[in-house]
């Protein structure tokens, strides 16, 4: 049974879950591939950088030339597919977001990226509004996969981990937030759909599955 709806906190990861942004990072990194003679697949992006801000160096490693080169030019590439005529809001986003508002459900936001890169997103969107508190992953010692940002983020909002629901499109967004101690449902994106979700409580189609898990109506 869905638990009383004013006594839940649904913990919102952003890229990938809220807004389009898993695309964009995806062209970017094949883009710098290419540029170099090599090809990304889809499936290794999915499993070793979404979600995983540590998994560029490591990706990055394998091309020539210094690796802050590298970087720079992929942040140049990040800039062109990453720019607000392309990252969008993902559907149902904003219905969701406004009937869990309604409802009387606490919302927090926790993301493994940058306070610059969220508050972008926030700001230009008008997301912040619903979100008691927000956790960047610059601001804990540990990112996703480790639980630092979901233990922050219950922190900072005064909620209790077993009445909580953290949203993710990622693996490793899933299992910080099972580390701690928090059910997650997964919405896998159209990039990420071909990875293992077994550790998450529930996997959905769509964000707006997420008001029936709660028992808000359809």
């Amino acid at each position: 049974m869905a638990p009383p709806r004013s006594d839940v906190t649904v913990l919102f990861d952003l890229d990938g879950t809220l807004i389009d942004s898993v695309r964009g990072d995806f062209l970017a990194c094949s883009a710098l591939f290419a540029e170099h003679g090599g090809e990304l697949p889809a499936q290794r992006w999915a499993e070793e950088v979404c979600g995983r801000p540590d998994g560029y160096a490591e990706l990055l490693a394998e091309l020539p030339g210094a690796v802050d080169d590298r970087f720079a030019r992929l942040r140049e590439l990040w800039a062109e597919h990453m720019n607000p005529g392309v990252v969008v809001l993902l559907p149902a986003v904003l219905e969701l977001l406004a009937a869990l508002e309604s409802a009387g459900v606490a919302m927090a936001l926790v993301s493994a990226s940058d306070r610059e890169w969220v508050r972008r997103w926030l700001v230009h969107y008008d997301l912040a509004r619903f979100f008691r508190a927000t956790v960047s992953g610059d601001e804990v010692a540990n990112r996703k996969p480790a639980p630092d940002l979901y233990l922050e983020a219950v922190r900072r909002s005064g909620a209790d981990p077993g009445r909580c629901l953290a949203v993710e499109d990622s693996v490793t967004g899933v299992l910080a937030a099972r580390a701690a101690g928090i059910a997650v449902a997964a919405v896998p994106t159209e990039l990420t759909r071909g990875l293992d979700y077994s550790a998450a409580d529930h996997v959905l189609d769509r964000i707006d599955g997420v008001g029936a898990l709660l028992g808000l109506p359809a």
